[in-house]
């Protein structure tokens, strides 16, 4: 193999170190998901965003934290609204009196929410869904030491779903009143100063919960809502599921049909890096309105949605740092990130001008639950693309969905075997493209030699040369990117498959024979040797270099090749989830029971090649003579 045959193994390589970065600065912008119609009195209105501010709080108590970390917006309420006469209630400005908090239960067979009676949203949510596959156990356990514990967040201190910035409702959004509770739904009522908030809650089949708001001024002097909206609790991560190369956690907004996902921003929005400090900023619209947000960390998320499209005039995104851990650069050089621990956000909508006597309706819906594709997707408004599947989205979500299918069909129902399943049939699927590049790669071993001829007789005439070796290509019928072609054709289901891999929650602590997780590396010896043995990569690589040694070569360039191959790919495999292994592994070895078999039928070799004419090596303008 030249030199220039190694470009295209280099690119593929390159690529793949790179993915994440060109997904989120260049792919996403240039193939947008795909777009719904906007509500045609929405178009042009939207309120312009001042550039992004970033304020850190530093109150130690967690209600003051969320009372203080709020940077006030730009007013731009219209000159009626800032005509208004004050409520004599709000001229104290001061908080409601505190009250006792109740709480009441909405529960259906897959989660559990408890409802606050501060602030009228939800304090904690719990995952109480159980495994299809043993009823005793979690879907979602809390994490790998508590597998008995449901996945549970404490949003105590910052109500999901909570309305803030009403008129003295303070840092626990208000205080409510509970007025009627059935187990399905729960409504609050609070009053202060005239304005009346009455707030019914309903709980679904799902994980999503209605939000039907009704605002009735009662007094004689209109009611300014000023820098309002809905607000999002905090989003951790879970134990164990911190990752210092990308975030985890990530804020999102549905603009126009387009979703925009910026975690990628978060290092700059949120400079401070002492564990605990709580940042927030305004997020750049650019005059666009959010028809939906929402914050998440690896596999779950809240995802706040107005039935009214466009009603959020302004996003804010809070995020608060986590501890910081020891890590390596460029897997060798000791080094400390510093994660981002929870993530928050609010959406707020248009300032109103609430007249005497009049009543204000909003609707919306908050998703607290698992990143999963299929009931996202059946929420609509583009929600499932939380799941950031990027550029290769389609190839991805069919592998999900058959991933899923072969385990939920295929006893022992394990995804381990899904993956095994899965990546035999990819290779049945591409066997006539592999064939090819394995004949191709055999037929050009096989005239080597005449190559090498080739080179040394026309080593001073490069354009000879080349004429030379095209003509002995045509004559054995090889063509010299046949070995490369099939695996650039399979890059979009290996992206896919990376992607899917990475973030798939049906994954999460999914084990097979001796890999915990099949979703992270596999960490084995972790607390006896202080790092994690991987076996998987390694295997991998011994696989890589087995299929190699079976092609013999006599190309220096490609001998150096085969050697580093394989060696790059433990190296980068090896912080990979062990699924992504898995599959690659299964795919070299099913590559070298290809390959034992071609060689095994393989046909006789052509006249041709065996006997190496010299005109072979000869352009064809030099027999002419």
């Amino acid at each position: 193999m030249k030199k220039q045959d190694l470009w295209p193994i280099i690119i593929i390589v390159a690529l793949f170190i790179l993915y994440p970065m060109i997904d989120r600065k260049f792919v996403a912008k240039m193939f947008p998901a795909r777009t719904r119609p906007v509500a045609e009195q929405q178009a042009g209105d939207g309120t312009p965003e001042t550039a992004a501010e970033t304020t850190v709080a530093e109150t130690p108590d967690e209600g003051a934290k969320d009372a203080e970390l709020v940077a006030p917006a730009v007013d731009e309420t219209a000159e009626a609204a800032a005509e208004a006469p004050q409520l004599a209630a709000e001229a104290s400005s001061g908080a409601e009196a505190a009250k006792p908090e109740q709480a009441v239960e909405l529960a259906n067979e897959v989660a559990k929410y408890v409802l606050t009676t501060k602030g009228a949203g939800v304090k904690t949510a719990i995952m109480i869904s159980r495994d299809e596959a043993d009823a005793a156990k979690w879907r979602y356990p809390l994490s790998a030491a508590e597998p008995d514990q449901p996945v549970t967040f404490d949003f105590a201190g910052r109500a999901s779903g909570a309305i803030s910035g009403l008129p003295g409702a303070g840092a626990s959004n208000g205080e409510y009143e509970l007025v009627a509770s059935d187990g399905a739904s729960a409504t609050f009522e609070r009053h202060h100063g005239g304005l009346v908030v009455r707030r019914r809650i309903t709980l679904g089949d799902g994980y999503q919960l209605a939000f039907e708001d009704e605002l009735r001024n009662e007094s004689d002097s209109p009611v300014a809502l000023k820098d309002w909206g809905v607000q999002l609790g905090w989003m951790p991560n879970l134990e164990g599921e911190a990752d210092a190369r990308m975030p985890a956690l990530g804020i999102d907004t549905l603009l126009g049909g387009t979703v925009k996902f910026w975690s990628g921003k978060f290092e700059k929005w949120f400079p401070a890096k002492e564990a605990g400090d709580v940042q927030t900023t305004n997020v750049p619209l650019d005059g666009a309105r959010a028809d939906w947000l929402a914050v998440k960390n690896k596999y779950f998320a809240q995802l706040l949605h107005p039935s009214e499209e466009g009603v959020g005039v302004a996003v804010r995104a809070l995020a608060r740092r986590g501890e910081p851990i020891p890590t390596r650069t460029l897997l060798i050089f000791p080094s400390t990130a510093h994660p981002f621990g929870a993530v928050a956000g609010e959406m707020r909508y248009d300032d109103m001008l609430l007249g005497a006597g009049e009543t204000a309706q909003f609707r919306s819906d908050l998703y607290i639950g698992p990143k999963l594709y299929q009931t996202l997707a059946a929420n609509g408004y583009h929600e499932e693309d939380i799941l950031q599947l990027g550029f290769w989205r389609i190839i991805g979500i069919w592998i999900l969905k058959l991933m899923v299918w072969l385990r939920d069909t295929i006893w022992p129902y394990n995804y381990g075997l899904s993956i095994i399943l899965l990546t035999v049939l990819i290779r049945i699927i591409f066997w006539p493209l592999n064939h090819k590049s394995m004949a191709s790669t055999q037929r050009m071993q096989e005239i080597q030699p005449q190559l090498a001829a080739v080179r040394e007789k026309f080593k001073n005439d490069p354009q000879r040369q080349q004429a030379a070796m095209m003509q002995l290509y045509k004559e054995n019928h090889i063509n010299p990117m046949g070995g490369c072609l099939p695996m650039l054709i399979q890059i979009p289901v290996f992206f896919a498959l990376f992607v899917v891999l990475r973030g798939a929650i049906e994954l999460r602590f999914s084990s097979f024979l001796w890999i915990h997780d099949l979703s992270t590396p596999e960490n084995l010896f972790r607390e006896q040797l202080g790092f994690g043995v991987n076996i998987l990569p390694i295997v991998m690589g011994l696989t890589m270099w087995w299929q190699q040694r079976m092609t013999p070569t006599s190309d220096p360039s490609q001998q150096k090749m085969m050697l580093m191959m394989p060696i790059l790919f433990t190296v980068l495999f090896y912080s990979f989830p062990s699924g992504l292994s898995l599959y690659w592994t299964t795919n070299q070895l099913l590559m070298i029971v290809q390959q034992t078999w071609m060689k095994r039928h393989k046909p006789a070799a052509p006249a041709a090649a065996a006997a190496a004419p010299a005109a072979s090596a000869t352009p064809p303008h030099r027999r002419q003579k």
